[in-house]
């Protein structure tokens, strides 16, 4: 069954990803947390977000056997927060598909208010009537004005913006490349990073964000089989391509860049490896310079690709292939030039493999 170019491998992959999201209940409290903290005002909505932060994962222990959430909440919300405590744990458990959390668990705290906007300033009005040339073929007109906005502050203020939101990136010749176009992204780029013999007849194309914890999951539970019964065996290369959802992962991607061709993968393993370490640090973009050190990126050498022209036009050139090819969310894989989204587990992947393998 296809729809918009994908494949879907419904009941199959749905089954196998149950069991994945499951286990990194169980095993990844941290990344957990981290996605329930950057999601907080979605889960609960902006009243409660106002005043309660999660602050914990706690298994539970003693005669409060179940899980339970520890809610940093503000003194004079704490008994409102108390009696909406089985709200907030339905909300939780919906949020991630599965039964999280039994229990949650008060402590009180300062709940810091929201940082103040930015603000932007408006484009050159020169840059942005060029632009509007560019985005005139465009037919809905709401799209229309928001990739002139976009266009026009990219060209005013490059590298600035990007940093800032670079997986928002939505202007280009390539986003409106009609598909025979767009074909040529489903095989490696010169400029790509491929795992894997040159020669093997099958290629995986990983469109991923290096603060998705989904993106993480799949580097620490998927790639060390896939590694071994495919690539090391040479029937599979893999192609890593950078998609990134924030600023943190847009300075993660140029750092993974620093480590050069030979180290590029091993940084990219180290990342994911300690997502939850350098996510979490009070300072994460220098943490992600200590976590990189034992992979040879000295902290002068970070420093320079966070400001090199030639690695941001490279992590851009991935954002604007996977846009092209449709991609929206991360993790996404083709496989044998079809996309299958996030297919779940190793178990998923090997069964596409066998069915679409060369």
């Amino acid at each position: 069954m296809r729809e918009n170019g994908f494949r879907a491998i419904g009941g199959l992959a749905q089954k196998l990803t149950s069991g994945i999201a499951r286990d990194g209940a169980k095993g990844g409290r941290g990344a957990a947390l981290v996605r329930l903290k950057a999601d907080w005002p979605a889960v609960v909505g902006p009243e409660l977000a106002r005043t309660t932060r999660p602050d914990a994962l706690l298994a539970g222990r003693g005669a409060r056997a179940g899980k339970a959430l520890r809610l940093k909440v503000s003194g004079a919300a704490a008994l409102e927060v108390q009696h909406r405590s089985s709200q907030i744990v339905e909300r939780v458990n919906a949020y991630f598909g599965h039964r999280v959390i039994d229990d949650v668990r008060i402590v009180q705290g300062i709940i810091p208010g929201p940082p103040p906007a930015r603000r932007t300033p408006r484009p050159d009005p020169v840059v942005e009537q060029a632009v509007a040339s560019r985005t005139a073929a465009v037919e809905d007109p709401d799209l229309r004005a928001a990739l002139t906005r976009l266009g026009a502050r990219i060209a005013s203020g490059r590298r600035g913006f990007l940093l800032g939101s670079l997986g928002a990136l939505c202007l280009g010749d390539e986003l409106h490349a009609q598909p025979k176009a767009a074909a040529r992204f489903l095989d490696p780029l010169p400029d790509d990073h491929v795992l894997g013999r040159p020669d093997a007849p099958n290629v995986l194309i990983d469109y991923a964000s290096f603060t998705c914890p989904h993106c993480a999951t799949f580097n620490n539970a998927v790639m060390p089989a896939l590694k071994r019964d495919w690539i090391d065996t040479g029937k599979l290369k893999l192609v890593h391509r950078h998609f990134p959802s924030d600023a943190l992962a847009t300075r993660a991607s140029l750092l993974a860049e620093c480590a050069g061709p030979d180290g590029f993968f091993a940084a990219v393993d180290t990342l994911f490896r300690t997502q939850v370490q350098w996510m979490t640090a009070p300072d994460p973009a220098a943490e992600l310079m200590t976590v990189l050190a034992g992979q040879g990126v000295t902290e002068a050498a970070a420093q320079a690709c966070v400001a090199n022209d030639r690695l941001l036009d490279k992590v851009i050139a991935d954002v604007q292939s996977g846009q092209a090819l449709g991609v929206n969310s991360t993790p996404t894989v083709f496989i044998n030039e079809q996309g299958y989204g996030n297919p779940g587990g190793m178990d998923a992947i090997a069964a596409i493999l066998r069915q679409v393998g060369r």
